[in-house]
């Protein structure tokens, strides 16, 4: 059986509640109310309808939305929480094309129960870049969405020869001087130095410094661990990537103190735990032992990417194997309170339309990593989340319509929503405190 609202974990749809994040107080209240913990595992919600109905209609106004607050955010723990201390879930959907009618894509997106988009630019292109993100930024503001920037390749992708762009093939963040051949390692002549990446960071700081819409920065998209890319803990400047986080988080910061500063770990690094067992895109095994350090402490949101076998290449898609590789790679970090982590990219098609997909085994990958990611695991190590705390964010690749790619997008060619999809994402929402108030969401 596909995974399905009502099948996957015993989850029920989630309600969108609107009005006024509550205030500590208020959500004290609440909790006092219903009971706590209130969230303390999934097999636990939805609370039932009698205790909601109790509250009053000022109290439900104040519960959580399936929108993010309006503000910066920051962390506590393993949680991102809003400016007030009460934690949220980034529930995102990539993109990486300009929204021909901002307005009309972002209020779909906000239907579709995404609260943030996460958008690319790259270095040789970022005067155009920001030229295409404004308006969205814009519309953004007017819709309550927010918007994360990732910084996906110094050079644009051309061909097979240097993956489309989709990763950068020497694995570094920069292309020209230090450890590269003075190429991005896929045909394509170097323009970007260590030097020229920070600066570049910065300037992407100083033009959204104020603006509240964009409240995270993604340093750099899947650097990867193969022979001279990036590696993690080394004290190497020239390819030790956790040191790049910091030198790059700090001058950000320096401009735009507010932001999240969102660090990947790198595909494959072999001196850690990854390669044994179905390791996620992204190795944060030694994160705890040699941490990113930032100025701003409370900043800090540790990242992996994660996708079924048909896209990833690594088996099983899912059960007791995957979830002990997430411990060891990053689930830890949640588990133990140490830092947030952001599932910064995942998704499938589930229905066999790209050659190498067995829908099979993305339905298996998607009902392990929904159960983990919602803290329904903790009896095989992986995060729990108790009372108002929210499972892990993540974001989903990508919105659109993409017949015939390896990720076929969230929509038809009709524009609707595609319901195998939806039906997985719309379990990794925020957790509502009352769940019986409102219209269920849907397409």
């Amino acid at each position: 059986m596909g995974i399905g609202a009502e099948t996957a974990g015993g989850w029920v749809g989630h309600r969108r509640l609107r009005g006024a994040v509550p205030s500590p107080g208020l959500l004290a209240a609440v909790l006092l109310a219903l009971g706590t913990p209130l969230l303390a595992h999934a097999q636990d919600a939805p609370v039932g309808v009698a205790a909601c109905s109790a509250l009053d209609p000022a109290a439900r106004r104040a519960l959580p939305s399936t929108l993010l607050p309006q503000g910066y955010l920051r962390t506590a723990g393993s949680q991102i929480v809003d400016q007030r201390g009460i934690p949220v879930r980034i529930a995102a959907v990539g993109h990486f094309e300009g929204f021909p009618q901002p307005d009309d894509t972002l209020a779909a997106i906000v239907r579709a129960g995404f609260n943030t988009v996460r958008m690319s630019w790259v270095n040789a292109t970022l005067p155009q870049d920001l030229e295409r993100f404004d308006p969205v930024v814009e519309a953004a503001a007017r819709h309550g969405v927010k918007i994360i920037l990732a910084n996906h390749t110094n050079e644009p992708g051309h061909g097979p020869q240097d993956n489309w762009g989709a990763q950068q093939k020497n694995g570094l963040w920069y292309d020209l001087g230090g450890a590269s051949d003075g190429t991005d390692g896929g045909g394509n002549r170097g323009t970007t130095t260590d030097a020229r990446f920070l600066e570049d960071w910065v300037t992407v700081a100083r033009h959204y410094a104020g603006t509240d819409t964009v409240i995270g920065f993604d340093l750099r998209n899947e650097p990867l661990a193969i022979r001279g890319g990036s590696t993690w803990g080394t004290g190497d400047p020239k390819t030790d990537i956790r040191l790049m986080y910091e030198r790059v988080g700090n001058a950000i910061l320096a401009v735009n103190p507010q932001v999240l500063i969102i660090a990947e770990g790198p595909q494959n690094y072999r001196g850690s735990a990854a390669g044994v067992g179905p390791a996620p895109w992204g190795d944060l095994s030694l994160a705890e032992r040699a941490p990113v350090r930032l100025t701003v402490p409370d900043r800090l949101v540790y990242s992996v990417h994660d996708y079924p076998p048909y896209v990833s290449g690594a088996r099983p898609a899912g059960g007791p194997a995957k979830v002990a590789a997430m411990n060891r790679t990053w689930g830890y970090l949640v588990s133990r309170g140490i830092a947030p982590v952001w599932i910064g990219e995942m998704g499938a098609n589930f229905d066999g339309s790209y050659e190498n997909e067995t829908v099979a085994e993305s339905r298996v990958w998607a009902k392990t990593l929904v159960d983990y990611l919602n803290g329904r695991l903790g009896d095989q190590g992986g995060p729990t989340f108790r009372g108002p705390e929210q499972g892990v964010s993540t974001n989903w690749w990508l919105w659109g319509y993409r017949p015939g790619e390896q990720l076929v997008g969230t929509l038809d060619a009709t524009g609707a929503l595609r319901p195998a999809q939806l039906a997985v994402y719309r379990q990794l929402r925020q957790h509502a405190l009352c769940q019986d108030i409102a219209a269920q969401d849907g397409p």
